[in-house]
């Protein structure tokens, strides 16, 4: 009888941390494909995608800094990225504890006077949602598409990741089938053509890095962001959002765009077989791989205060000026 017991006191162990879900880490599709650098302008609309979301759109409007400051903004959010997706000890765990912790208290009212929970299952899995759906056009993009085989393994990487981050098994499509009628479903009728995506997919993206310790050579970023870095991701605003997406709002698409974004594709698909794979890993991945956290999860109560500073600079310069 305690030898049944013991049986059944692990086999209930083994639910509980099935249910806690775990991270894809290395060898797993998501991993490999975002943490790869070759693909990251194909990556970058990922966020445009999340913010069409009514509730992302409108919470990323209200709290984020990403017009002010999005260079810290896509900082913080590419090391949050990799510590969630990577599987070494308990990074994952504690930056799924930590994401749900921030959320807790981001709540408000849409545009159209419907309420918004960030932690809301159908809205906080937006983050798995549309890395999934990305993973699998990159990898269409880059000629090298995903066997019915990978599609089923990257599947249970994603409802993995989902119970990683808190979102109950119930909330989860059984099958990648099942979560196209899903996501298509939100695409059509639920995803807006926001501010936020607006920013995203214009203004958020002709703007060229700001040097802060490099002053002197900012003339030469914004002739390098200008030539080359803008147009690209020009490209890919547009190009890499999904195609229901696109055709729902009706965003401009020519037939010169798309052959200029295939042969973008067969540029870094060059690089792909140059550059060996231990060489394309983006940064951070490295970092975290060798057991650094990085920077924390900005908080409310900081991005206010950084709002705050970044307000009376403004007004300082517009009083210097009018003086």
């Amino acid at each position: 009888m305690a030898k049944l017991k013991a049986v059944q006191g692990g086999a209930k162990s083994a639910t509980e941390r099935k249910q806690l879900g775990r991270a894809p880490g290395r060898g797993s599709i998501m991993w490999d494909t975002l943490s790869d650098m070759a693909n990251l302008p194909l990556m970058l609309p990922i966020a445009t995608m999340q913010s069409a979301l009514p509730a992302v759109g409108t919470a990323v409007n209200k709290y984020g800094i990403y017009k002010s400051d999005p260079q810290a903004r896509g900082r913080r959010t590419n090391w949050s990225m990799m510590r969630f997706l990577w599987d070494g000890g308990d990074l994952a765990q504690r930056e799924s504890t930590d994401l749900r912790a921030l959320h807790a208290n981001i709540k408000g009212t849409n545009p159209d006077g419907s309420k918004y929970y960030a932690l809301n299952p159908k809205t906080f899995r937006i983050v798995p949602d549309t890395f999934l759906d990305a993973v699998i056009r990159i990898r269409q993009d880059m000629g090298k598409p995903l066997t019915p085989q990978e599609e089923e393994k990257l599947y249970d990487e994603y409802v993995q990741l989902c119970l990683l981050l808190g979102i109950p098994q119930k909330d989860i499509e059984p099958t990648l089938k099942d979560f196209y009628v899903y996501y298509e479903d939100l695409i059509k009728n639920t995803m807006t053509y926001n501010e936020t995506v607006q920013f995203l997919t214009t203004t958020g993206i002709e703007s060229p890095a700001r040097l802060k310790y490099f002053k002197g050579l900012q003339p030469l970023a914004n002739a390098f962001h200008e030539r080359y870095v803008y147009p690209t991701l020009r490209l890919c605003a547009t190009r890499c959002l999904h195609p229901l997406y696109r055709e729902r709002f009706n965003l401009p698409w020519s037939a010169h765009d798309e052959a200029r974004f295939q042969k973008l594709c067969r540029r870094l698909q060059r690089y792909t077989q140059l550059v060996p794979r231990a060489l394309r890993y983006n940064p951070v991945a490295y970092l975290v791989m060798l057991g650094f956290h990085g920077p924390g999860l900005v908080t409310l109560q900081e991005l206010d205060k950084i709002e705050m500073k970044k307000k009376k600079r403004a007004e300082s310069k517009r009083v210097a000026a009018g003086g």
